[in-house]
């Protein structure tokens, strides 16, 4: 699924673009807040040049053969940074990969992270040729556990012990979204 440039998506509110290195400010601001990132499955960032290590690896990853593609979520009105999506672990194989996501806490229930995922959700079963979307989500996460609902999203098992960070051992649960399920 090699793409010749990253594909920059609209909605009405946002324009997802590429993640780029001007964002690690914002990027940083985001992932130091050790409560509002703690089900995130790893350390917060500990400086801006750990942003910098994030960036540069989802820049590469889109040109992978197992590509990751991550989102930079902007404002179209502001061009405020508001966070990132993706999706990554791409099996090409199975037509199926893992969805990501964080948002700044100021941007949070606005719907604008349902309105980024279903641009590339929609992206994905189309341009993707993806027949499957999986999600792995903390059992505490109820913001992300009803954003995922609100996608289509169902909740397939819980995976014991299958997380690791902060010197704890974490549960997640196992989502599944197929494309003939999908609505945009």
């Amino acid at each position: 699924m090699q793409q010749p440039e990253f594909p920059e998506l609209e909605t009405p509110r946002l324009r997802l673009i590429e993640l780029d290195h001007q964002h690690a400010p914002a990027l940083l601001a985001i992932h130091q807040d050790a409560h509002h990132m703690r089900h995130w499955g790893a350390k917060p960032f500990a400086n801006v040049s750990a942003a910098h290590e994030f960036i540069s690896a989802c820049r590469a990853g889109w040109k992978l053969q197992v590509p990751v593609m991550r989102w930079a979520l902007q404002h179209r009105a502001t061009g405020e940074f508001l966070g990132t999506c993706g999706l990554f672990n791409w099996d090409q194989r199975w037509q199926k990969c893992f969805l990501g996501y964080e948002l700044n806490p100021n941007a949070q229930r606005q719907g604008l992270m349902r309105e980024a995922l279903k641009k590339i959700l929609t992206w994905g079963f189309e341009r993707g040729q993806l027949h499957r979307v999986e999600a792995l989500i903390h059992p505490d996460n109820q913001a992300s556990l009803g954003l995922a609902a609100q996608l289509g999203f169902q909740v397939e098992g819980r995976l014991r012990e299958v997380a690791f960070w902060n010197e704890t051992r974490h549960d997640m649960l196992q989502l599944g979204l197929l494309q003939p399920e999908w609505q945009p």
